[in-house]
């Protein structure tokens, strides 16, 4: 467990004028990300960037990255977002017509939209009603892809990841996962949750910036996936003369061109951070809350979205509420940030640096306010 909850929280500003139970939407910052800002600018403005431009530091940031999420450093590639990611193979996987798709209806649009677009194609694309059990029966012979999040955005669902990628791998299929909402959350290493694809942005349960994401891809998947852009980065070689062009065999192969080198920098230090903390602590500090929370909701008769069971679910409790936005504001008004979500969906987003009087003093409000 972590052991002093004050001392965490004095490394994140935000949280002496705010609440915050808006993870799911976005994080605050650490200080040691923000001191990431200030060595960046001095190093831009007073040495040219002498340091900040290195490929050098992404490759140190690369293997913090790896140390926190359990993942070899050259199964991950530094992207953009969680939407970006799921482009790349959508567009990389180069499937035939007839080819099946199966995307859960619970899925955020970053995992949604762009198989969707595969439709003109003629790939066959089925929105499977229901989780992990739906998804699990409709897998078959014609199953290529199958989309689904670690756990989704709105009601806060925990697909069973590592039951779908032994189904998956049953059929030669590739499980393709968006992740954002687990990672920095839940502590199973990537390289043990099964999944082919993994992709997410660093702006929330990383504690970083918009901008600065990754993906990662198991070995034998990524021959599989050809990149949609290449430059030098993508090669393994990179004399632009040299012959034959050869991709590279690991996740660096999806990278092109200048990284955000300064987004990069930031999500170094805040997994740097996460990873001195302890993921396995981490989650059990999130279950604590979260139980603690629902237990509130479920005394005062409020109607929960997500589901009870620790294995369904992880740092998001919703609610189904009548005019979420509404509640937002007000809620915002006595500095508790909350999100709302499908306009009809309150959400909860416990993190380890929340405390049990900020939960107690939640459910209150949300009982007086409902």
């Amino acid at each position: 467990m972590l052991a002093d909850i004050e001392a965490i929280r004095s490394e994140f500003p935000a949280l002496a004028r705010w609440t915050h139970f808006a993870i799911a939407h976005k994080a605050p910052l650490p200080r040691r990300a923000e001191t990431a800002f200030s060595d960046f600018a001095n190093d831009f403005v007073e040495h040219a960037g002498e340091n900040v431009f290195s490929m050098d530091r992404i490759e140190e940031a690369r293997s913090s990255l790896g140390a926190l999420v359990g993942a070899a450093p050259e199964t991950l590639a530094f992207i953009k977002n969680t939407s970006e990611g799921v482009n790349l193979v959508a567009a990389g996987l180069r499937l035939s017509p007839g080819d099946q798709v199966l995307v859960s209806e619970l899925e955020h649009e970053a995992n949604l939209l762009p198989w969707r677009r595969l439709e003109a194609t003629g790939i066959e694309l089925v929105i499977v009603s229901g989780g992990s059990e739906e998804l699990l029966d409709r897998i078959g012979n014609k199953t290529r892809v199958v989309a689904a999040s670690w756990v989704t955005y709105g009601a806060g669902y925990r697909f069973d990841i590592e039951t779908l990628a032994k189904a998956c791998r049953a059929q030669d299929a590739l499980l393709v996962v968006d992740g954002i909402q687990g990672v920095g959350v839940l502590s199973t290493p990537l390289r043990d949750l099964g999944a082919d694809v993994v992709t997410c942005g660093g702006h929330k349960g990383l504690l970083g910036l918009a901008g600065a994401g990754f993906l990662y891809c198991r070995e034998p998947a990524v021959e599989r996936i050809e990149p949609v852009y290449t430059a030098k980065f993508s090669y393994e070689h990179t004399d632009k003369w040299s012959s034959p062009m050869k991709l590279r065999t690991d996740a660096r192969r999806f990278e092109y061109g200048n990284p955000n080198f300064l987004g990069i920098a930031v999500l170094k230090r805040s997994a740097e951070f996460l990873t001195e903390l302890g993921l396995d602590a981490i989650e059990a500090r999130i279950r604590l809350l979260t139980t603690r929370l629902l237990n509130h909701l479920i005394a005062a008769g409020l109607d929960i979205a997500t589901p009870l069971e620790w294995e369904k679910r992880a740092g998001i409790v919703s609610l189904s509420w009548d005019s979420p936005s509404k509640a937002v504001r007000k809620l915002r008004e006595r500095s508790i940030l909350v999100s709302a979500k499908d306009e009809s969906l309150l959400r909860i987003a416990c993190h380890f640096y929340n405390t049990e009087e900020e939960v107690d003093r939640l459910a209150e409000e949300l009982t007086a306010c409902r």
